[in-house]
């Protein structure tokens, strides 16, 4: 219990420091002293906010209901294989994930009464099913809230060998709720694999855009990357990648896991700036945005940009 205290704590002073709204609308939980210690915890901590709608269900088991028969209402009214009533769901449920474009939503089920942590059950509306959806209702909300908490931050997909868990200097922010969320900085974040929410996939999300160029520069133990989108403003330059680091002294170099592409990384007249070349001759060189201009001008000077092309 007192590992999720402590997860509870720190996820809802992320949500105060990066969601300014969240203080300002949420409202006080009350669960039963029937339910789980460990799921009273959790929303008496934390609240509810509308913030969290269309990802998250209202935490009171009394409002499970109600959504669940708005949905399967609907579908029942399809015609084809929902068949499914509220008897068919468990005795005592809490909605989990709300219902995204017809697809169906999850829920927990508590039944038991003993139950700590409960399992997520998702209701298909396609094939009017109940199937196994998590083994565990707090890590999922967990994972949930963190996404929410960083929604404004910046957010680029990142391949790269070794895989972020080998990688030294890394932490769990989270380790309870959210094991799968591994911060690389203190504003580099890796969120929960999709597929398998317990390790870290391949959504980097920073608070600031340099935070993921200056964590490729400073990380040694960094062998490969492949960033297939590069994040921020994108020039594609006229020149080879041998010009652009004859041109831009001091970058450093990363193999690309993808054949044929390479990476430069460092800085441009004091800004962080991301070059990706392949093999076919296509050189791109990436920056924040807010120094556009500044770094087009030096792209222009050093014979890498032509005015003509901007």
């Amino acid at each position: 219990m007192e590992a999720l205290r402590q997860d509870v704590v720190r996820l809802r002073a992320l949500l105060e420091r990066n969601v300014p709204r969240y203080a300002a609308t949420k409202r006080d939980v009350a669960l039963g002293p029937d339910e789980s210690a460990h799921v009273r915890a959790f929303w008496e901590t934390l609240g509810w906010s509308p913030l969290f709608e269309g990802c998250l269900g209202e935490p009171e088991l009394a409002r499970a209901p109600a959504q669940a028969e708005r949905s399967m209402g609907e579908w029942r009214s399809w015609g084809g294989p929902f068949r499914l009533t509220l008897a068919d769901l468990p005795r005592r449920f809490r909605f989990a994930e709300p219902d995204h474009q017809g697809v169906g939503f999850s829920i927990t089920d508590e039944s038991s009464e003993t139950v700590t942590d409960p399992p997520l059950l998702a209701v298909v509306a396609d094939t009017g099913q109940i199937v196994p959806h998590s083994p565990s209702y707090l890590r999922f909300a967990g994972d949930t809230l963190v996404r929410v908490a960083v929604r404004g931050w910046y957010s680029t997909t990142v391949m790269c060998r070794p895989d972020v868990p080998a990688l030294p200097g890394t932490s769990r922010p989270f380790p309870f709720l959210s094991p799968g969320t591994v911060a690389l900085s203190e504003d580099l974040w890796v969120l929960p694999s999709q597929r398998a929410p317990e390790s870290p996939g391949s959504t980097f999300v920073h608070a600031r855009y340099e935070a993921l160029l200056e964590w490729l520069v400073a990380t040694p133990a960094l062998e490969a990357v492949n960033i297939p989108r590069l994040p921020g403003k994108t020039w594609t330059l006229e020149a080879s990648l041998a010009r652009v680091v004859a041109a831009i002294p001091g970058l450093k170099s990363l193999a690309g896991l993808e054949a044929g592409t390479e990476y430069r990384v460092g800085t441009l007249e004091g800004a962080q700036v991301l070059v990706q070349a392949h093999t076919s001759g296509l050189t791109q060189l990436a920056h924040n945005a807010r120094n556009a201009e500044r770094i087009q001008a030096a792209l222009i000077a050093r014979g890498l940009l032509k005015p003509s092309s901007v």
